[in-house]
């Protein structure tokens, strides 16, 4: 069976990752598999899932996928590399994906996101040499790098400015160093559809906004209002999910509720062990400390209400144009899930396992193709993490459940519900 791999947030799924899967399966045939590689409860730019991953799982599948699998925590939360290469190897390790698609701003410039994959993935000394010249000038990273690729790949700059963009050169790059033999597996750009309104960002901050911060639910009165302002965004079954959890007041977690949690943690009063946080590296930890030595939450969040009223979190009182506010929210995320920079199972290590968090009919017959064709263990109930062997496997599986049990207890879930989670069969 031909396979293609996709790797999603979904947080949560809109109308244009919809139109996405439909353009994918358009190109790929009605009768071949589509398998989603997905973050769990917290996503790549240190963000909150504002849905539980089973629920986002079951709308993936309902949208046209057909077999959801989870990427490690550890991956889910990193840097752009980072988050690439968790995800392709575990779309690889699968033994099933014979091809990868992914959304990009830039679908007509394809052989240009190759070019400028292959070129990082075999950075020059002389690139290297100026990447640090650029930073030199006090650019960011991400700035630096943008100008300096600039004078080998043309619109590299261009390319680089635009986050699926950036995402998309970073898996063909993990593409390159990690298919052996020199195998090539065919890759395909898909537009964005209407990226300013049908945007996830948008939606969170939609739904936060109508939030009330006090109590840190929706009340009735909001219920219509926001009902109005997600059917345009998202498909029928996503509205449904969202409007269910809100007026539930169960199963929705915002960057509001995980900023309240992050903040109580003493390692941002203790610069000494805030230096040993995965992130806190290169200067953050002291900005980090001296912006919140003297101030509250509540004073961190009501000092910026006009300017950023959707995304009130400290992380952009802390951001920098060094230190980028996506970069200061997963860091601050790696306090809450206290991912150290010296725990290599969690910063170096490859994934050690596959997660199954749901299956269609077609999906099912890609899992049992994998039994027989997976590098690695294939996990479908979280009971059989304690089978995995490694001490690494094992590290990664307690960050996986941590991580779902923080994710329960700001959503007002079970903690252990992670125990009983089967995968959704649609």
């Amino acid at each position: 069976m031909d396979t293609c791999g996709l790797i999603a947030e979904y947080n949560p799924l809109h109308r244009g990752h919809q139109r996405q899967l439909s353009d994918l399966r358009d190109r790929i045939g009605k009768d071949a598999g589509i398998v989603i590689c997905m973050s769990g409860p917290f996503c790549q730019q240190g963000v909150p899932a504002l849905l539980d991953k089973g629920v986002r799982a079951e709308l993936a599948l309902r949208a046209g996928a057909d077999l959801v699998l989870e990427l490690p925590q550890t991956f889910a939360t990193d840097s752009a590399e980072r988050f690439a290469e968790g995800a392709i190897e575990t779309l690889l390790a699968t033994g099933v994906v014979r091809s990868l698609a992914y959304g990009t701003e830039y679908p007509d410039k394809i052989d240009t996101i190759k070019a400028l994959g292959a070129f990082f993935a075999e950075e020059s000394p002389e690139f290297r040499s100026k990447l640090k010249e650029e930073l030199r000038t006090g650019l960011s990273y991400a700035e630096a790098r943008s100008n300096a690729a600039a004078r080998w790949i043309e619109d590299a700059d261009t390319l680089l400015q635009s986050p699926n963009t950036i995402l998309s050169i970073e898996y063909e790059k993990a593409f390159m160093r990690l298919l052996k033999d020199d195998i090539v597996l065919p890759t395909y750009a898909l537009p964005l559809f209407n990226k300013e309104e049908w945007s996830s960002r948008n939606v969170r901050a939609i739904v936060e906004q109508r939030f009330d911060r006090e109590c840190g639910l929706l009340l009735p009165e909001n219920y219509w209002p926001l009902l109005n302002e997600l059917l345009p965004i998202l498909p029928s079954p996503s509205t449904a999910a969202v409007m269910r959890a809100a007026i539930e007041g169960r199963g929705l977690v915002t960057t509001y509720a995980l900023a309240r949690h992050t903040l109580l943690s003493p390692l941002l009063r203790d610069i000494d062990q805030l230096k040993t946080i995965r992130g806190m590296q290169g200067g953050l930890a002291e900005r980090v400390v001296n912006v919140l030595a003297d101030t509250t939450f509540d004073h961190v969040i009501t000092s910026r209400y006009e300017k950023a009223p959707s995304e009130l979190t400290s992380a952009q009182i802390i951001a920098t144009r060094v230190f980028p506010t996506s970069r200061v929210r997963r860091a601050l995320l790696s306090v809450a899930l206290n991912i150290r920079s010296d725990d290599v199972a969690l910063t170096e290590a490859k994934p050690h396992y596959i997660r199954v968090l749901g299956f269609t009919k077609r999906g099912q017959r890609l899992l049992s193709f994998m039994r027989h064709t997976s590098e690695l263990p294939v996990i479908t109930i979280a009971s059989q993490f304690k089978n995995l062997v490694s001490d690494e496997a094992k590290r990664q599986a307690q960050l996986d459940l941590f991580a779902q049990s923080l994710w329960n207890a700001l959503a007002g879930l079970s903690c252990n519900g992670e125990i009983q989670r089967i995968p959704i069969s649609v």
